[in-house]
């Protein structure tokens, strides 16, 4: 119960810190998810039920647009697949918000605002679905998935496994990762009232 109350603490202190000095530019947008992301206290790929458990989620929902994506179809968007993808920026579509969390064991976490139906994703219908790393790219998983591999938000604005990182999008507007982490490029986030999915 003591790691439990201080990650509170932790959270609320940079929560606080973050809403009382405004910030500007890039780094305003990316600031909020910034301050989840070094609640988190943890770098690099956390796997299984490391990574996995209960949720706490984090103060701020937020909507991720890729810098260098594609002219109006900026935004990352989690298919019903639960692959991601380059689409219009529609702040208040669930399929477009996460929220920067942390899991039990104190590992950061993005928290996938959507649904997902059993047509598609029968193994994410009643559970908690965090941005995972499957080995090949990011998407829509089970926070407590056995093989799980937490992505988070790093303060650079990239978003990262382990090495891996997020390095743009292809042809079909899929986003792309870069498994040694030599190519990566940021988002910018939004803060935004989170839908209910």
């Amino acid at each position: 119960m003591k790691s439990f109350t201080t990650l509170i603490l932790l959270s609320l202190a940079a929560y606080a810190e973050v809403s009382a000095s405004p910030a500007r530019g890039r780094k305003a947008k990316t600031s909020s998810a910034a301050a989840a992301v070094a609640t988190g206290a943890t770098t690099g790929a956390t796997t299984g039920a490391a990574a996995g458990g209960a949720v706490t989620r984090g103060a701020t929902t937020i909507v991720m647009k890729e810098v260098g994506g594609i002219p109006g179809n900026e935004c990352l968007t989690f298919r019903n697949n639960g692959e991601m993808v380059d689409a219009a920026c529609v702040n208040t579509a669930a399929d477009r918000q996460v929220t920067p969390s942390t899991s039990s064991s104190g590992a950061s976490v993005l928290l996938v605002q959507r649904s997902f139906t059993a047509d598609f994703r029968s193994d994410l219908v009643g559970k908690q679905a965090c941005v995972g790393f499957n080995g090949t790219t990011f998407l829509a998983q089970d926070c407590a998935g056995a093989n799980f591999q937490a992505v988070s938000l790093n303060a650079n604005g990239e978003l990262t496994s382990g090495t891996a990182c997020q390095s743009g999008h292809d042809a079909k507007a899929q986003l792309t990762v870069d498994a040694t982490g030599a190519k990566c490029v940021a988002v910018t986030t939004t803060d935004v009232a989170a839908t209910a999915p």
